[in-house]
């Protein structure tokens, strides 16, 4: 009799430690969200983002987009970037940047600058990393890193020899609504292209490097951040990049796998931009390589 009066005595005694705490918002300070990659051949892209307090809903690229900000970004003339937006069919919604009219060319050094709210930024980045070329790709249907078992995909290149490089996978490829995002976005898809055909840049989270290896064979192997089906079609490229923008992503991936892991130890991100949070670089990219799903 007695183990069926312990029940109930016991969720009294739970639910009469139920105790409702409000959290007190602390005010914080907001800061300047500054990114910036050249690609040689491209018009400059800047993505100004305003800081917000940790529970704040108003989370979506329009409504943290620094507005009313001055950019200029100088190399041998200045281009004077005005505020523009291209929509994003995969989240379905409008993503505000900063555009200008000059190609990025490599061999060149710039200087951005950017004056919001009574406050100037400035950085500089030289376009002088050495384009590599991919010798071949292939697909792992599994492989083992710190998330566990996955898919693959491997691209084999050799290292420009003699100097410090820095790596990121690229993948170009068309999609529609029945891509979903891989483990990296969660169970995201567009609602709103209605079984149409739209454009996928995805862009490797980790950056390789090159430390010890200097000239030789390289291989990679990246999860896919997007779903696919036997006979998807994409394009691979590989970024090389320069030094600070390494620095600032694998420090932004280390971040992400610490907020997933709790046996990896947390870093801080270290802004490449005096006074504000971010990364003004450069990245020299690939010639392309045919990627077909085979599964």
């Amino acid at each position: 009799m007695k183990k069926f009066i312990f029940l109930p005595a016991l969720l009294v005694f739970l639910l009469s430690c139920q105790k409702d705490i409000k959290i007190k918002q602390v005010v914080s300070e907001e800061q300047l969200s500054i990114e910036c990659i050249l690609y040689p051949g491209k018009v400059p892209q800047v993505f100004l983002s305003r800081s917000i307090a940790f529970f704040d809903h108003n989370t979506s690229p329009s409504s943290l987009f620094a507005r009313n900000a001055t950019v200029s970004i100088t190399g041998s003339s200045t281009d004077n970037l005005i505020a523009d937006s291209a929509f994003d069919n995969f989240r379905c919604r409008w993503a505000p940047f900063y555009k200008g009219v000059l190609p990025a060319q490599a061999g060149q050094s710039y200087t951005l600058t950017v004056s919001y709210n009574g406050k100037t930024y400035t950085a500089t980045t030289s376009i002088d990393q050495a384009k590599i070329n991919i010798a071949s790709s292939t697909y792992a249907p599994s492989f083992h890193d710190i998330y566990g078992d996955h898919e693959g995909v491997i691209v084999n290149f050799k290292d420009a020899p003699g100097q410090e490089n820095f790596y990121r996978y690229q993948m170009h490829r068309l999609a529609d609504s029945s891509v979903y995002g891989g483990s990296n976005l969660g169970l995201i898809h567009s609602t709103c292209i209605n079984n149409g055909w739209y454009f996928l840049n995805e862009i490797g989270r980790s950056v390789f490097y090159d430390k010890n290896l200097d000239g030789q064979e390289l291989k990679i192997v990246i999860e896919p951040a997007y779903t696919h089906q036997q006979d998807d079609t994409a394009y691979i490229f590989i970024q090389s990049l320069d030094k600070n923008s390494a620095e600032f992503y694998d420090n932004l991936d280390k971040q992400k796998l610490a907020q997933l892991n709790p046996f990896v130890e947390p870093v801080f991100l270290k802004t490449k931009i005096e006074g504000c949070i971010g990364v003004f670089g450069s990245a020299v990219i690939s010639d392309s390589v045919k990627f077909v799903y085979p599964e």
